[in-house]
């Protein structure tokens, strides 16, 4: 059997280096894979057919990777030859696969590269080596701090009904207006199931004056006391803590610049985490980090020793049509890893 010049070629062979990380990355795409049961010579066969077999000393590892109640099954002499015998089978099968040029589809070379792309990338970022120093945690929980250590928090919904001016500045019909339209959104709004935020968003995308919140469904987002004070007023931060019950209405809030009405949507609980309290959850989120360079400082490393190059002009040269209809794959999509 000749070697295809795709990027793998699958053959019954043994070569000199099986087991053993290449000393450099195959310049020219192709490799050579042996399938055998028998890559490594001796033992005792129990099953042969043309090339290869089934040893006893592979069946023994076989079985005592099985669950105990699995391995049981195997006990009666008849059930291990029927074990012995599928694994033959299906090796009888990849040769004659093989013998067919299968080797050569687009969907096997296609699976077999994303296997490969695949191990290779849970022995860089599971098997590494990486270490995490008290220093490192001590420098990531101070720079993180804001994750571990926060106020209680509150997430409302609003409308707020604008004055033209100061509202004790107001004159009759001003205030008739700002009361008659301060009524309506309360009525609505108290028509409203407590739990329909929908509704309450819908009614404050209508009616809410505050150009921050208003494209968001009147959703103020969850904020502290301290931050409700300091961007609504205190007076709003009052209003805040008085509600309990999720989808809970406040009264109007009168404030300088307006009045508020109030729907409660989430309390979130204040956090005081110490360093002890999240070492192990830091020191994963480091490993993870640090796992994920060392992944990228690959990729570096093999896209130089490959000269990787991307020609923009013939890039730009490709036409990418959003109106044309999809055709029926040719091949499969081929695997991509993206960037770090």
């Amino acid at each position: 059997m000749s070697l295809s010049p795709r990027l793998l070629t699958l053959a019954l062979l043994a070569p000199a280096a099986c087991g053993k990380a290449p000393a450099e990355v195959p310049a020219d795409g192709q490799a050579v894979m042996d399938l055998r049961h028998t890559r490594q010579a001796g033992g005792r066969a129990v099953a042969r057919w043309s090339g290869d077999a089934v040893t006893a000393e592979e069946l023994t590892e076989r079985f005592l990777e099985m669950s105990p109640a699995l391995r049981e099954r195997y006990v009666e002499p008849r059930a291990r030859r029927e074990y012995v015998e599928s694994l033959a089978r299906f090796d009888l099968l990849v040769r004659d696969a093989l013998a067919q040029g299968l080797q050569d589809d687009p969907e096997v070379v296609e699976a077999t590269r994303r296997a490969l792309v695949g191990r290779l990338m849970r022995s860089r970022l599971e098997e590494a080596s990486v270490t995490v120093t008290d220093a490192e945690l001590a420098e990531a929980y101070a720079a993180r701090k804001d994750d571990f250590v926060r106020p209680e928090a509150v997430r409302l919904s609003h409308v707020f009904l604008a004055f033209p001016r100061p509202y004790l500045e107001l004159d009759a019909t001003e205030t008739f207006r700002v009361d008659l339209v301060a009524h309506q959104v309360v009525t609505h709004a108290k028509a409203l199931p407590v739990d329909d935020f929908e509704g309450f968003g819908k009614l404050a995308r209508a009616r809410s004056q505050e150009p921050r919140t208003a494209p968001l469904d009147g959703d103020m987002r969850f904020l502290s006391n301290e931050a409700l004070a300091r961007e609504y007023g205190p007076e709003v931060a009052q209003a805040a803590r008085a509600l309990k019950t999720e989808g809970q209405l406040s009264d109007l809030v009168m404030t300088s610049k307006g009045m508020h009405l109030l729907k409660l949507r989430a309390r979130r609980p204040a956090m005081n985490l110490s360093l002890d309290d999240v070492r192990e959850e830091l020191r994963v989120r480091l490993e993870g980090e640090k796992r994920t360079r060392a992944w990228g400082e690959y990729l570096a490393r093999v896209e130089k020793q490959l000269s990787l190059s991307v020609d923009l002009d013939a890039l730009a040269s490709v036409p990418v049509d959003v109106q044309a209809p999809m055709r029926k794959p040719s091949s499969p999509l081929p695997g991509t890893v993206p960037a770090p």
